[in-house]
């Protein structure tokens, strides 16, 4: 008899714990263990874009998610069934190579053989004035400092496009900045190039390393103007390039890149014996659009006889901006402004960017997990490109995975926002969780496997 009354004590010693250990408070919701994951956001001045005016269509519907596939955008718009009657290709124009993209995403609205490998020509100098705004942001160089000129930074062939810098002068390196951007001076891609690294070769160096980082697989420089046609680009990879350089320096634009005069050379950086100008001299930019599109803003040119005519264009129009890039043109200059104004008429006519009504997330419930709750970020921003025609139609459905177990390492995917228009999905967005949660301890694993128990019956 005593034996029989001992078991059940000892089994109520053991279990009054475990009890207790289990229904101990664990946090409810995990503590962010770094950055809010939010992919990859534009870090320059944000497209306000205009508020859809289509209703939001539900908030969080559950059910286990098992989708995949991609969005039907971004990619050719025109090849995409039920899209492609609402939009159609852009005219034809003088290039070999055509990329038009948003700056929201960098979605592709457009493409012709947009990995055909060409010289960029001057368009090379984005690079070289990446690398160069990069110097000064680290604060390696300052925009005022100056500069002595040398021989080596103006022996240049003949027909080369010249800011007309002189062996002697003493030149402010945003001088040298604005002469690249403005009149696509090689002299100043020359000396930033020694500024920065010591001679033309060591920065190509450097130059490719950035190529590499950017994933620019089709690109290669030898040097820092553009005047070699051994440097091999693709258009897709300008409009990468150009998209990457605007997120990372926002003022270039308007320093720069949108100017259509730069006053030089000037006394002020000749020394005492140069000759020094009669009058004020202007420098008038190559880029035929800053004078004749409204809302363009740059951003460079290039021609070499190897390469042909090459432009990357962009323009900005209520809350939508749009890069283009042509290349590979044969019928000059006018020809060029002509096909970048083609473009971007195409794409404002016919795409907008919107900005996507994303409602504020609720916490996400995990099982048998060191916390009861997942915080939880949408992996994009919330801007969209869309056709203009389905721009006032969009609805927004949030799925989440019902059933959501630890451990989860941060980042996990739980769930998606499709963003329609009727029933053509425009995208789908990844609804991951921002921290890492473990695997609770064995009493709340059996608790927590008792209640999804109880709420599944």
């Amino acid at each position: 008899m005593q034996k029989k009354l001992l078991y059940p004590s000892i089994f109520l010693l053991i279990l009054i714990p475990a009890i207790a250990i289990g229904l101990s408070p664990r946090q409810d919701v995990a503590p962010i263990t770094g950055s809010p994951i939010t992919g990859s956001p534009i870090t320059g001045s944000p497209i306000a874009g205009t508020p859809i005016t289509g209703t939001l269509s539900g908030t969080q519907q559950t059910g286990s998610y098992r989708e995949s596939a991609m969005a039907i955008l971004p990619g050719n718009a025109p090849s995409h069934g039920a899209l492609a009657a609402a939009i159609f290709a852009p005219p034809k124009v003088d290039a070999k190579s055509v990329i038009i993209i948003d700056m929201a995403r960098g979605d592709i609205l457009y493409e012709l053989n947009p990995d055909e490998v060409i010289s960029p020509a001057s368009l090379t100098k984005i690079m070289t004035m990446s690398l160069a705004l990069e110097a000064v942001k680290s604060g390696k160089i300052g925009l005022k400092e100056q500069f002595d000129i040398t021989k080596e930074d103006v022996t240049l062939p003949y027909r080369s496009a010249l800011m007309y810098l002189k062996e002697g002068m003493s030149v402010p390196f945003e001088d040298l900045l604005k002469g690249m951007a403005v009149i696509s001076g090689n002299d100043g891609a020359n000396s930033v190039a020694r500024i920065l690294a010591g001679n033309n070769d060591d920065f190509a160096v450097l130059m490719n390393r950035e190529a590499l980082r950017l994933g620019l697989s089709a690109t290669s420089f030898v040097e820092p103007s553009g005047l070699s046609e051994h440097n091999l680009t693709s258009a897709r990879d300008m409009a990468s390039l150009a998209r990457s350089y605007m997120q990372r320096f926002p003022d270039a634009l308007l320093n720069y890149h949108s100017l259509t005069y730069f006053n030089f050379p000037r006394a002020d950086v000749m020394p005492d014996w140069m000759e020094k100008p009669a009058g004020k001299i202007l420098l008038k930019a190559t880029n035929g659009l800053l004078f004749s599109y409204n809302g363009c803003d740059g951003l460079k040119t290039g021609y070499i006889d190897e390469a042909g005519y090459n432009l990357i264009a962009t323009a900005e129009r209520d809350g939508t901006r749009i890069i283009s890039v042509s290349m590979g043109g044969t019928e000059g200059p006018a020809a060029r402004d002509r096909t970048g104004r083609t473009l971007l008429d195409w794409a404002f006519e016919n795409w907008k960017t919107v900005k996507l009504p994303l409602p504020e997330l609720d916490n996400a419930r995990v099982w048998g997990g060191s916390y009861k709750y997942a915080r939880l970020n949408y992996g994009e921003p919330g801007m969209l490109t869309v056709p203009k025609k389905l721009s006032g139609s969009i609805k927004l459905r949030i799925d989440m995975d019902s059933d959501i177990k630890a451990p989860l390492e941060a980042g996990t995917i739980l769930g998606k926002a499709v963003v329609l228009s009727g029933e053509t999905v425009l995208r789908r967005i990844d609804i991951l969780n921002d921290s890492d949660i473990p695997k609770g301890n064995l009493f709340v694993r059996m608790r927590d496997g008792l209640e999804r128990l109880l709420r599944k019956s």
